[in-house]
């Protein structure tokens, strides 16, 4: 058998080395020893890189930047580099990766090769960066399109569903979603974005329905349980439209995980029935949740959208970037509104009576992405809705002051074990909650939810969850002698496509009185009813009495309890503090100190991708 080269095996040594400090997973060091074989004559700063891109998707990065890391050691936050020796220098590096036989300059297809190096010096494993240009691709080639519409019509329609002093903004996202291919809309809670949506579908299908027929309209959101509560949201917002029957009619059609509509293949589970070749059958496609989607995914679906079809991406780009690799509705809808649009755009809504400023250039993705930015969610006095803006702000002196007045939000100390205020809201959760039947077990567990930023740690939702539990069992509220025990909340962690059970969704476990069999039920589509499960077929779960932040995107609670860890972390950002406090319809309690949550405000995701340069 041949040795490697003393170079690469030092470098296995250095690699071992960072593994176990938790620096790399064991994943990574795998690919450095695969590709090793692939490519013998492979350099070790090769080797090195390729472990670090590797490392990077785990991260949530599409990609590494090189040129973040080059000519340091590679640490931890926090941790001191204890005089190890540095990563290569920029210059080197990319020397050795453009010589390389494992590195091509873009993703072939037909050449595949395992890295690709861009013109940046951002590496991809080969995978990501094929999404990548994937989504880039699909999203340019409708980025400047504009669609024929009836203009009469069309201004007549945005005049009886906008009259005179309703939202100009809501009234510009419906009318350029309307005319454009593409289109983004982007706010924070309660600025109307399921109310803007409602009336688009409501025009377009007016404006079909006078062309001889309905849209086929699909409706998406990246989980179950923000599938349901967007189709309740459209429900309500279809319930005071002022539209005829019909329409009303398609308008309340189900809605669905974007995996169900996308058709999964148990055999070749990355790939999906609808894809470029077997277009999804639709005339529109929105996506809720859209900042929730992560790059491999959210590719798959595009190039899935028939051409003729529009898109309309919906969301909060201020929430916290999808699990997986990327964060495409930040990269997608920038930082901000843009000043302007083109002048083929200001002219098509200046023929709708709309005024906007033009900054010239031809017509593109930023034309489309329009910001939402009027809250009334909440009240004007509400406490959630201030600290939800210093947060957005990046002002952690407002916040905490925010956080430290203790009207809506309360900022309270964290000690070694669990608070007595927190302990006393769970109780009041689970108190008779086994006297009553699965559907309102359901609605009660939206009472009250403990957020964590951390998994793992004294704050983590697994110690939490912990904790939780057998207080309970002391208290009396559950009987834990089983494993299904009556009353055990339960989270899915993964997808199962077969069940329709998608990671994220929320069930509990009601046992039978009588036979004393244990179902796990979870909520039913439309949000009637409930789903029940023998407990042996459920996919991967977890009990969630405490979820992670992560965990809970496209939820809502009545109160919510944010736990921070004791001093700041990577993982405590600006992004996960704001996505936590937005869950809150009512009361936002804060357990941590005040210059952790300032330090957590001042932090921002910073995700190393691509897509944002690769958009016209």
């Amino acid at each position: 058998m041949k040795r490697e080269r003393p170079d690469v095996q030092d470098l296995f040594g250095r690699l071992e080395a960072f593994r176990s400090r938790h620096l790399l997973a064991d994943i990574d060091v795998q690919l450095a020893h695969a590709l090793a074989r692939l490519a013998p004559d492979a350099s070790a700063d090769v080797l090195l890189a390729a472990a670090l891109a590797s490392r990077a998707v785990q991260q949530g990065h599409v990609c590494v930047d090189l040129a973040a890391l080059a000519g340091q050691p590679l640490t931890t936050e926090g941790e001191e580099a204890l005089g190890e020796e540095a990563l290569p220098s920029l210059s080197a590096w990319l020397a050795c990766l453009r010589d390389s036989t494992l590195v091509a300059p873009a993703p072939d297809d037909r050449a595949p090769r395992p890295l690709v190096l861009d013109a940046r010096g951002r590496l991809y494993l080969f995978r990501y960066a094929r999404y990548q240009r994937w989504l880039a691709e699909a999203l340019n080639a409708r980025a400047g399109r504009l669609e024929t519409v009836d203009v009469r019509a069309l201004r007549a329609g945005l005049a009886r569903l906008f009259p005179e002093g309703a939202s100009d903004e809501q009234r510009l996202a419906v009318a350029v979603a309307v005319v454009r291919n593409l289109s983004v809309i982007s706010g924070g809670p309660g600025t109307g974005k399921t109310f803007t949506v409602a009336r688009l579908l409501a025009l377009l299908q007016e404006l079909a329905w006078a062309e001889g027929g309905p849209l086929r309209v699909l409706a998406l959101a990246p989980t179950g349980k923000a599938a349901q509560r967007l189709g309740e949201s459209m429900a309500a917002a279809v319930a005071s439209l002022d539209c005829a029957p019909a329409v009303r009619e398609c308008l309340l059609a189900p809605t669905s995980t974007i995996h169900r509509a996308l058709g999964f293949l148990p055999q070749t589970p990355t790939r999906f029935r609808h894809d470029a070749h077997n277009p999804l059958p639709a005339d529109v496609v929105l996506v809720d949740e859209a900042s929730m989607v992560d790059l491999a995914l959210m590719a798959k679906l595009v190039v899935a959208v028939p051409p003729h079809a529009r898109l309309v991406l919906l969301g909060d780009k201020d929430q916290l970037a999808s699990v997986e690799a990327g964060s495409i509705l930040a990269d997608i809808a920038g930082e901000g509104a843009s000043p302007g649009v083109s002048a083929a755009m200001a002219a098509r809504l200046g023929e709708l009576g709309l005024t906007v400023p033009v900054v010239g250039g031809a017509p593109g993705l930023a034309d489309g992405c329009i910001l939402l930015t009027r809250s009334r969610r909440y009240d004007p006095e509400s406490g959630i809705g201030a600290l939800a803006r210093a947060v957005n702000a990046g002002d952690a002196a407002a916040a905490v002051a925010v956080a430290e007045a203790g009207r809506d939000v309360r900022l309270l100390p964290q000690g070694p074990g669990l608070h007595g205020r927190m302990v006393d809201d769970v109780r009041a959760v689970f108190a008779g909650l086994r006297s009553l039947p699965p559907r309102e077990r359901l609605t009660r567990l939206s009472r009250f939810k403990i957020l964590c930023a951390h998994r793992k740690g004294p704050h983590g939702a697994e110690q939490v969850n912990r904790d939780l539990e057998a207080l309970l069992v002391r208290d009396g509220s559950i009987d834990a002698s089983r494993t299904w025990y009556d009353g055990r909340p339960l989270l899915v962690t993964a997808n199962d496509p077969v069940l329709e059970l998608w990671n994220g969704d929320v069930g509990i476990v009601c046992v039978d009185p009588v036979t004393g069999v244990p179902l796990a039920h979870f909520a039913g589509a439309e949000g009637q009813g409930t789903r029940a499960f023998a407990p042996a077929r459920l996919p991967p779960h977890e009990t969630v009495f405490a979820m992670t932040v992560h965990k809970s995107q496209g939820s809502e609670f009545e109160h919510v309890a944010l736990l921070l860890p004791d001093k700041p972390s990577a993982v405590l950002t600006r992004e996960l503090v704001y996505t936590a406090i937005t869950r809150a319809r009512r009361r936002v309690d804060i357990y941590g100190a005040a210059e952790v949550l300032a330090a957590a405000i001042t932090r921002r995701v910073q995700r190393a991708s691509g897509l944002r340069d690769a958009l016209s």
